[in-house]
């Protein structure tokens, strides 16, 4: 009667186990793609002004999302409504320096493959955001200032200025949660810090489309 009964319990336990498997989404690596002959270039150019000193070292990165839709994705957790699956692909974008306060870098609109990575159908590809960051020396522990727009924003072809304080250039980083200064709309910065312009320094990205590359 007993071994009856821990055979019992052994078949219980296994279809529990088969069936959460069965709700359960194992986590996919899909080797998302970059396309290695994109052509929809636009050349992003920020301009720093009033910064209390130079910015001698700057890197750039593009994060791109799988849309407008996820159908193409392994559906989400029944429990949960999490995807077990990335959507983003973050890249790395080479800086030129133009002038002591002036950058410039490209971002491509086709910069990731549309591709059928999981047998649902082609997963097609959004910018979600570019980012900036820079550093006075980029000595260990220093302040990074760092800035994200909207790739919306910068392919209207209109400038969008961004507000950092001057106060945190060349300051000591204080802890782990001090270490970036994130620039703001104008409208935000004056709200959170007060609207005395000598509070900040100003970061003014613009955006010109370059046709069809190579």
């Amino acid at each position: 009667m007993k071994t009856r009964s821990l055979l019992g319990g052994a078949i219980v336990v296994a279809a529990i186990g088969l069936g959460l498997s069965a709700c359960s989404n194992a986590v996919k690596d899909p080797k998302y793609e970059r396309n290695p002959n994109p052509r929809q270039k636009y050349v992003v150019t920020a301009k720093v002004d009033g910064a209390p000193g130079p910015f001698r070292v700057a890197t750039a990165s593009v994060q791109y999302k799988i849309g407008p839709t996820q159908q193409c994705m392994p559906p989400a957790e029944p429990i949960s409504g999490t995807f077990p699956t990335p959507d983003r692909e973050v890249v790395s974008l080479p800086v030129r320096k133009m002038a002591e306060s002036e950058f410039q870098f490209d971002v491509y609109l086709d910069g990731m493959v549309a591709k059928d990575y999981f047998g649902r159908g082609v997963c097609t590809w959004e910018i979600e955001g570019v980012t900036l960051s820079l550093k006075p020396t980029g000595a260990k522990g220093e302040r990074r200032f760092a800035t994200t727009i909207d790739m919306p924003d910068a392919t209207e072809l209109k400038p969008v200025i961004m507000y950092a304080r001057r106060e945190k250039y060349g300051t000591p980083v204080s802890d782990v949660y001090d270490e970036v200064e994130r620039s703001m709309e104008v409208p935000h910065a004056t709200a959170l810090y007060g609207s005395d312009p000598s509070k900040f320094f100003a970061i003014t990205f613009s955006a010109k489309e370059s046709g069809h590359d190579r």
